[in-house]
């Protein structure tokens, strides 16, 4: 898991795990019957580990062409919007294009980065990688980027509570789903996990989660 993405993985008050996709992954090893341990760290350093075969999976992986090269995913429980935050008060940064020059705080492989890469801008951007959104919102905040590249959810969350007025540049995500990752060629495991979700989400046992983290 991820530190620092809430609402859906992040560390407490006390340092313990949290957020949506904890509390699923919870439900989806109960039902295998299995124990799991959650094991956080910087996003980029969780998809090296799980490539590198230090992890069995990763709970709330975005899908894509890019990643599936890498891993296998189970059958998504939800999707995540991404958007480009930048600040209220920030004149001039009205588009895409508006960035080109300045620093953005970004994810590899995120739905904008392609959006970016097909208008022909992402190289003439600079990309800032981040060890958390929740850092990159501070750098928004100091100044020393004039965006964010984040899930909707997560940059609302963190601009409240760190105090920075926001205001979204929408870059069309449809909206990316989310999944459990593992190995390519973990059939085993990639199996067990289908089959839990399938069942919780057939007896209506998800829904309430994202019910309550998302609204």
């Amino acid at each position: 898991m991820a530190r620092g993405y809430p609402p859906y993985q992040f560390l407490d008050a006390m340092g313990e795990p949290a957020g949506l996709d904890i509390e699923v992954a919870g439900l989806v090893f109960a039902r295998m019957g299995v124990e799991c341990r959650m094991v956080p760290g910087d996003w980029d350093d969780v998809v090296a580990s799980l490539r590198l075969g230090r992890l069995d999976c990763v709970c709330g992986m975005e899908i894509n062409r890019d990643r599936e090269h890498f891993f296998a995913f189970t059958t998504p429980y939800y999707s995540r919007k991404v958007v480009i935050f930048v600040r209220r008060d920030g004149a001039g940064l009205g588009t895409v294009e508006d960035l080109v020059g300045k620093a953005v705080a970004g994810d590899r492989h995120s739905f904008a980065e392609h959006y970016l890469k097909q208008r022909g801008l992402l190289n003439a951007i600079r990309i800032v990688r981040t060890k958390s959104k929740e850092q990159s919102m501070r750098m928004l905040k100091d100044g020393k980027v004039v965006a964010v590249i984040a899930p909707l959810a997560v940059g609302q969350l963190l601009a409240k509570r760190q105090g920075v007025p926001v205001r979204v540049i929408d870059v069309g995500d449809p909206g990316s789903p989310v999944g459990f990752a593992v190995e390519t060629g973990n059939d085993v495991l990639l199996e067990k996990l289908e089959k839990a979700i399938e069942e919780l989400k057939r007896e209506g046992a998800l829904q309430p989660v994202l019910d309550r983290w998302l609204h």
